[in-house]
């Protein structure tokens, strides 16, 4: 059995609109977007890109005006939704084969590629672009505010709770990064083999500075 992608409507109703042909491909990237702080390298969030879909409409043995079909993604487009200040287009799931993505359509793109004598259109391709609508915990996921990865260059002078200071703004911290990067002997760090590596700063949601 084959299953049919669909568009969802998730602000009328959770209203479906089965596409009439699967799509031969798609298109989604994600990025990680990196910083750099005296030399070392820290991950701030992740970001979800733009999701492009490219559908295939035919209606030539039906006879019928293909618009008919692709105009209710086109009408997707459009400022229906009372937001904040202004009127928004609809959040729209797109969903097929286990994947789905959340967004506004922001860009539809039609293509009219077959007419009946008469000049109706009744073969389309359309590319649908989505812009991402994060919802609250995609938002911390992408955002990395609960487990913000961060790295530290080791440099000579270097000490744990200078290093703790500088990354967590706690010099307290400095026995949860040695911990992190099991370091024996914190009170002798670093040693000649230390410069140049790279330590893992922790995640320090929940959890209190060692005193010792």
């Amino acid at each position: 059995m084959v299953t049919k992608a669909n568009i969802i409507n998730l602000d009328q109703g959770s209203e479906k609109i089965e596409v009439m042909f699967n799509p031969e491909d798609y298109e989604l990237t994600t990025s990680a977007l990196l910083s750099e702080n005296d030399g070392n390298l820290q991950y701030n969030r992740s970001k979800l890109e733009d999701f492009t879909v490219s559908l295939f409409f035919d209606s030539y043995v039906q006879g019928t005006d293909i618009r008919d079909q692709t105009d209710k993604i086109a009408k997707l487009t459009l400022p229906t939704i009372a937001g904040t200040n202004t009127k928004r287009p609809p959040v729209c799931l797109f969903s097929w084969g286990g994947f789905t993505y959340r967004g506004l359509i922001n860009k539809v793109q039609q293509k009219f590629t077959l007419f009946l004598p008469t000049g109706i259109p009744v073969r389309a391709e359309l590319q649908v672009t989505f812009t991402s609508w994060l919802t609250d915990k995609d938002e911390t996921d992408y955002s990395g505010k609960e487990a913000c990865v961060k790295y530290w260059e080791v440099k000579a002078g270097d000490r744990l709770d200078l290093i703790a200071n500088k990354t967590l703004n706690n010099s307290a911290y400095w026995r949860l990064i040695a911990d992190q990067n099991r370091i024996t002997n914190p009170f002798a760090f670093p040693q000649d083999s230390d410069i140049g590596q790279r330590l893992l700063i922790p995640d320090i949601a929940n959890k209190e500075p060692i005193n010792s």
